[in-house]
């Protein structure tokens, strides 16, 4: 078995690795690597975390050499920095827990895990055991393997010791863990504003730009709804959608007056529009994606994800949906979600840049639960009840939160400053106002806002109010406000593991009026522009009626101390070092970062290009300092640890005038100079004397791929998952550059041409009941792994029903035409005689007979059969589309059977 990296470095002496690394490391990529999520270095070693799991490396003091540096990668457990030991905890109930001991009082010890999410976890003094050092340090064991080589690691050793000789220690940042709501008064305020109190109430208790939250445009919507679902909501919406902040306005009716209320208010609004409701056919693949971008795009941030059957599984901290089967139609609820603005202009539901495809999947998926037969009967509009239905409207109010003409009614009742906390609305007590549906929390924060005074409001009382109204803390953290909540956080999902917490979780609002320019502030706040497409949880668009206020506000709250920038003469000379700073010659920012739109091999981090129109100037010298000030999550390296540049070859080590030179740069934005290292020349794999394997995802072919490339340049892909031959091709090998350069998420390319696929699904199978093909493994077939003859080139081994199975490809080259080609010889092994078996030797668009023992595929591919007897030609219909398979009946012996196949191409 071959030994990993650790094991190798290992049996080298540590005093010439420690020299190695001073010499011959690359700190500017040992910086890249120490972020690198595969490796875990910055969840531990995080100099701006108030508490650290491990110990800050720019702080490590001057006893610290190079050779201990190396020392504590390879044997972690050799030598704990004191502080940082670990324990084992035993509890009365039995339970061990390891980690390390943050706060040890007569009451409770607090235990840092050192494994899985390095939580917190409390555990009552009472309930201890026995306390036990540990003599395994909390950095785990072969942590450098992922490295893959000695190189990689030399450059990782090579920045440690450029953090550690920094020797001094970041101030301690104070970073929050959110989680934190208003205080009362203000929630209070945002209470007032959801249940749309100022409708009725004069709102003269505070200055709060956070819009009220009208009630929908009914002549717009009303079209679209259920008619039976709208006459139960208007007899009983408290009933009808629980959680709802539409009052019950008939709680001083009888029985039968509300009923006649009902019906002639529900045909006076049938009657405001033309449009009807239907109920289409829903499409259950539709609805299959449906469920899956509700769960992606953000929906879930604020209403609960559901079971497969439809349960919602956090109903208690979710805003309801209600009954949204017996609600709408596919059409209508389609329209909603396209432009759900144009009926509900507050912005509570705003706009998630759905496109009509995804509206309609998403629409499926809710619509999909089932509904009762009562709920489809047709409704005949009734004119006489509509006529009587509009003096009703008038009468019970509703037109002061549902204006159906441009005319707003003015405030009926008396001013908010002017209500008494405890009657009406806010009283447990039934009469004649409205009955709202409220908690028990929710009327005292109202009481709270209403009795002291919130006339002087802060700018930052004014942004809290806005993001909490519009629910923006459900994703976002600003200061202790809000964030992804621990329940929400497995729907935030990343299309780049690479990136960490940042490329999935959206970026917090701490500090943001300090970070960016106004005007591309407002570009993501009311024109959906966004650079993070790795981040599947949408930014919505709330209107800019109801969130363009915070550009201003933000700017009046967040700053940063005052940048003494460096002085410079030549800006085209600065701009052009800034051109060699950011490509691979320099600190390889086009490594990570896109450029122009085009992704980085490594991960798709922000644009470069649009850098300088979206960062204020100050903020990005201060980040570039410390980027773990600002951004505790990042996995952007420090180039500048407490201010000592890495690249002291370039300008004189001078970090301002480095990152001054970037910052000329980025100021071309997409006219900047395409930097080196952004066209990467392709990696080629060669077979010299000998075959050359790589064991990694191809196209089409899952992470259990094993390219062949063998010297006579015929080329193979074997499936380890689905045991066939997934494709062949002629000339050069592959590219594993998409591998290599990605952390190994990428795709080997073959590189040559002639390439031939052949269909998903073992090649070995049962003739009468084979295998349903899907993505995954066949259950019946193992795969055993490979030995490898003297040239290098392997026997591919599986079962299958008992039968051992040896797939040996070999090259060859033909002597009349002197053309390479591809023998393959397939032996089974079987204890008894087995029938009923096939084996297929290919498939494609065509397959025809030609001479004896021949058989052509598509055109371009032959294949000789050795005994064609019994091989014939079977079509099946895949994904809509005729495929012909080659297939060969099996009658095996006990014993050894063989099946010699030659492939021309």
């Amino acid at each position: 078995m071959a030994q990993t990296l650790t094991e190798r470095l290992k049996g080298e002496s540590i005093e010439k690795l420690a020299s190695d690394a001073r010499t011959r490391g690359n700190p500017v990529k040992g910086a890249i690597l120490f972020t690198q999520q595969n490796l875990h270095c910055t969840r531990c070693h995080n100099a701006r975390d108030a508490k650290p799991v491990g110990p800050a490396l720019n702080a490590l003091g001057k006893d610290v050499t190079d050779v201990h540096l190396v020392e504590a990668l390879l044997a972690p457990s050799k030598s704990v920095r004191k502080g940082y030991e670990s324990v084992v905890i035993l509890t009365t109930a039995g339970n061990v827990m390891a980690g390390r001991i943050v706060e040890d009082g007569p009451a409770r010890v607090v235990v840092q895990r050192s494994t899985g999410d390095l939580d917190r976890v409390t555990i009552p003094r009472s309930e201890i055991e026995e306390i036990l050092p540990s003599m395994v340090s909390a950095m785990p064991e072969n942590l450098v393997d992922p490295l893959g080589d000695r190189q990689p690691f030399l450059d990782l050793v090579r920045y440690l010791m450029e953090l550690a000789a920094t020797g001094t220690e970041h101030p301690r940042s104070e970073f929050v863990t959110g989680g934190e709501s208003l205080r009362p008064e203000l929630q209070g305020i945002v209470w007032l504003k959801e249940f749309n109190c100022q409708a009725c109430h004069q709102h003269d208790i505070s200055d709060t730009p956070l819009t009220a939250k009208q009630a929908p445009d009914l002549a717009r919507s009303v079209g679209r709804i259920n008619p039976r679902f709208l006459q139960q909501f208007i007899a009983d919406p408290l009933k009808a959608r629980p959680g709802t902040t539409m009052p019950d306005v008939m709680v001083g009716l009888s029985p039968l007056e509300r009923k006649a209320a009902t019906d002639e208010i529900t045909h006076y609004l049938l009657s405001l529009s033309d449009e009807r409701y239907s109920t289409p056919a829903i499409e259950p693949e539709a609805a299959n994606r449906g469920r899956e971008t509700f769960h992606t795009v953000g929906c879930v941030a604020c209403h609960s994800p559901r079971a497969e059957d439809h349960q919602e599984l956090l109903a208690e901290n979710s805003v309801p949906l209600g009954k949204v089967h017996e609600k709408y139609s596919v059409d209508g609820l389609v329209a909603f979600l396209e432009n759900p603005l144009q009926t509900r202009p507050a912005g509570r539901m705003p706009q998630m840049q759905l496109s009509h495809w995804e509206a309609i999947d998403i629409a499926s998926y809710l619509l999909a639960a089932p509904t009762t037969a009562s709920i489809t009967e047709p409704f005949p509009l009734n004119a006489d009840l509509a006529a009587k239905g509009k003096a009703r409207f008038t009468q019970l109010g509703c037109q002061q939160c549902h204006s159906v003409d441009s005319q707003k009614p003015a405030p009926t009742s008396l001013a908010l400053s002017q209500v008494r906390p405890n009657q009406g609305c806010l009283s447990d007590e039934q009469g004649n106002w409205p009955l709202f549906q409220l908690s028990d929390r929710q009327r005292t924060d109202i009481q709270a806002a209403l009795v002291r005074t919130t006339q002087d409001l802060t700018s930052g009382d004014h942004i809290a109010l806005t993001l909490t109204g519009m629910r923006c803390v459900n994703c976002h953290q600003r200061d202790r406000l809000g964030g992804v909540s621990a329940e929400r956080d497995i729907y935030f999902h990343t299309t780049n593991p690479n990136l960490g917490p940042q490329g999935r979780i959206p970026p917090t609002l701490t500090g943001v009026g300090a970070k960016l320019n106004p005007n591309w502030m407002r570009q993501v706040l009311v024109a959906g522009r966004t650079i993070r497409p790795y981040v599947t949880t949408r930014m919505p668009q709330y209107g800019a009626d109801n969130v363009a206020h915070l550009v201003e506000l933000f700017e009046q709250v967040d700053h940063l101390p005052d940048v003494e920038y460096p002085r410079f003469d030549d800006q085209k000379k600065l701009r052009e070092v800034g051109t060699e700073l950011v490509g691979t010659a320099g600190l390889n920012c086009i490594v990570c970062h896109t450029f122009q739109l085009k992704a980085a091999a490594n991960m798709p981090a922000v644009d470069l290009t649009e850098m300088a129109e979206r960062l204020k100037k100050d903020w990005f010298y201060h980040y570039m300092r410390d980027p773990q000030s600002l951004s505790r999550n990042t996995i952007m390296p420090s180039f500048w640890p407490a201010g000592r540049a890495m690249r002291k070859d370039i300008l004189d080590g001078n970090s301002d005038l480095q990152i001054e030179a970037l910052w000329q740069y980025l100021l071309d934005g997409r006219q900047a100079r395409t930097p080196r290292g952004l066209i990467v020349e392709p990696i080629e794999l060669l077979a010299t004397d000998e075959a050359v394997m790589l064991r990694r995802s191809y196209p089409g072919v899952g992470k259990r791929g094993i390219g062949v490339g063998y010297p006579q340049q015929v080329n193979l892909v074997f499936d380890a998952e689905q045991l066939r031959l997934a494709m062949i091709w002629k000339g050069k090998f592959a590219d594993p550059g998409g591998v290599w350069r990605s952390q190994g998420h990428g795709t080997v390319r073959p590189l040559g041409d002639q390439l031939m696929r052949f269909s998903p699904g073992p090649d070995l199978d049962d003739a009468t009941n084979p295998w349903v093909v899907d993505d995954g493994r066949p259950p019946s077939h193992q795969f055993m792994g490979y030995s490898l003859d003297d040239k290098m080139r392997p026997r591919f081994r599986y079962r299958f029903a008992g039968i051992a199975v040896e797939d040996y490809a070999v090259d060859q080259i033909d002597g009349s035409e002197n053309q390479a080609f591809l023998r393959r010889q397939l032996t089974f092994k079987s204890d008894g005689d087995r029938a009923g078996l096939t084996f297929r030797a290919a498939s494609g668009n065509s397959i025809v007979r030609a001479d004896d023992g021949v058989f052509v595929v598509d055109g371009r591919l032959q294949i000789h059969v050795q005994d064609a007897s019994t091989a014939k030609i079977d079509t099946r219909e895949v994904n809509g589309a005729a495929t012909q398979y080659l297939n060969i009946p099996l009658h095996l012996k006990s014993g050894l059977t063989t099946l010699t196949l030659d492939y021309r191409w």
